[in-house]
């Protein structure tokens, strides 16, 4: 078994930890802990989508699917999550030796936490990880699937083009940028740490660096693809094999559906 093999299985492993034992002690109430374990259902399917991509057998969730079992629309949205993080970690396997090179000549006030590519990408698992699960531990937070379609949108408009392009965009368009920045910083504002920091910088080494942009524009479409099927989902009608989602609220450790009126209840 190669290196390359070795790593996408010991990924695999590692999905199907996620969200960590450490977090469910911290979930209190009964919902909170079933939204952990929901979690862990969701992170082990993605670890069997994720080993799956890299072999030549037929994925048993598909064969479910074929026979109407599950709607084909849950198999989709686990392969276009391994798209997004597949891209990801081989954006993060070009764009981490410059990071760590520039975080060590910068005389950081904190050690540079990471000994190789693998164990940055490993650490921005769990941090995504653990960004689904802390709203429900917090007294009041809300999810607003209109506000987060929205996001989604702006988002997309205000950093690609059509061909699929990173367009870092300072004049054109600023109020949509605007608008979007304030959006997410309202409703959606992630602690994501590390990852932000990565991010930030290859949005400004992309402008030189021809091969950062290049996985730059390949990551970014992967992620507005998955998350642009997320907001689609969201307006699939309910069916036998299909439960529609609402907006929700969590409140003191408990979790109220807006449901079909839009008001919250228990």
């Amino acid at each position: 078994m190669t290196q390359q093999e070795q790593e996408h299985l010991f990924i695999a492993d590692y999905l199907a930890k996620l969200p960590s034992e450490e977090l469910l002690s911290q979930a209190h109430t009964n919902e909170q802990q079933i939204e952990w374990l929901n979690l862990r259902l969701s992170y082990g399917l993605l670890s069997v989508f994720w080993k799956e991509s890299q072999s030549s057998r037929h994925n048993p969730l598909d064969v479910i699917a074929d026979n109407k079992q599950i709607d084909p629309h849950i198999c989709e949205h686990y392969r276009r999550w391994v798209s997004y993080l597949m891209a990801l970690w081989q954006f993060v396997q070009i764009a981490e030796p410059p990071f760590r090179e520039r975080c060590l000549k910068a005389n950081l006030p904190f050690n540079y936490p990471f000994q190789s590519s693998l164990q940055m990408f490993l650490a921005f698992l769990e941090e995504e990880a653990e960004d689904e699960f802390l709203p429900c531990l917090q007294n009041h937070y809300e999810k607003s699937l209109p506000k987060m379609r929205d996001l989604i949108k702006l988002g997309k408009k205000a950093h690609l083009l059509k061909n699929e392009k990173i367009v870092l965009q300072e004049q054109r368009n600023s109020l949509e940028i605007n608008k979007f920045k304030s959006l997410e910083k309202k409703h959606f504002v992630k602690e994501r740490r590390w990852y932000l920091l990565f991010i930030t910088f290859c949005r400004i080494e992309a402008k030189s660096n021809r091969l950062i942009k290049e996985n730059f524009d390949k990551f970014m479409t992967e992620f507005y693809e998955f998350h642009s099927h997320i907001a689609t989902s969201t307006r699939k009608r309910e069916s036998a094999i299909w439960q529609k989602s609402y907006s929700y609220a969590w409140k003191k450790g408990k979790k109220f559906s807006a449901g079909k009126g839009g008001a919250y209840s228990g």
